[in-house]
Formats: C-alpha cells, sequence, structure tokens
C-alpha cells in the first residue's frame, strides 16, 4: 500500500539553504523508491491558515518513506530544510494500491 510524505511550509526562512537542499535531498529518494507528487505548486488554503508551500512523496510504503526519512542520505540534507523553513512533515499510509 502506498505510503506519502506530506510537507507543509509555513515560513521559508533562506531561500539559498532551501535550494541547497532540495539539490542534495531529491536525489535520495531513487534508492527507496520515491516520486516527487507535488512540489511547492500553488495552492489555496481551504481550511486553516494559508501554507508557504508543500511538497508531497509517494513511496511503495510506509516502510520504505520511513526507511528513507530515516537513512544517512537524507539525514545529511534533512538540517538545511529545518534551518530554511518553519514547517511541519507528516506521514501517511495511502489507501489500496
Amino acid at each position: 500500500m502506498s505510503a506519502y510524505i506530506v510537507f507543509i511550509r509555513d515560513k521559508m526562512k533562506d531561500r539559498a539553504a532551501y535550494d541547497q537542499y532540495i539539490r542534495e535531498a531529491a536525489p535520495t529518494l531513487e534508492k527507496y523508491h520515491g516520486e516527487i507528487i507535488v512540489f511547492n505548486g500553488a495552492n489555496e488554503a481551504l481550511e486553516g491558515p494559508a501554507t508557504d508551500g508543500g511538497v508531497v512523496l509517494r513511496f511503495p510504503d510506509m516502510a520504505s518513506a520511513r526507511a528513507w526519512y530515516d537513512s544517512a542520505e537524507y539525514g545529511q540534507s534533512k538540517p538545511l530544510r529545518l534551518a530554511a523553513t518553519e514547517g511541519r512533515a507528516v506521514l501517511f499510509e495511502g489507501v489500496g494500491a
């Protein structure tokens, strides 16, 4: 069953560091069969506060998503995101295949 990691960005604090994070983090997805589904496109708040941006990643299953998030490869770039933005990350299990 597919799994999704959703990053909600509430505030951009350092664009250059965020851009570096994207350059470093994106290549780490392949090993864990992750793919970018949404990447900071236009968004509209339907409920709650507006967001500054968001990213949705799809993985084959929860174990793959967690393995990527906890991996040494991603762990090297994660501090860049945490320093460059304010927001949160949530792991969801999908429905069906």
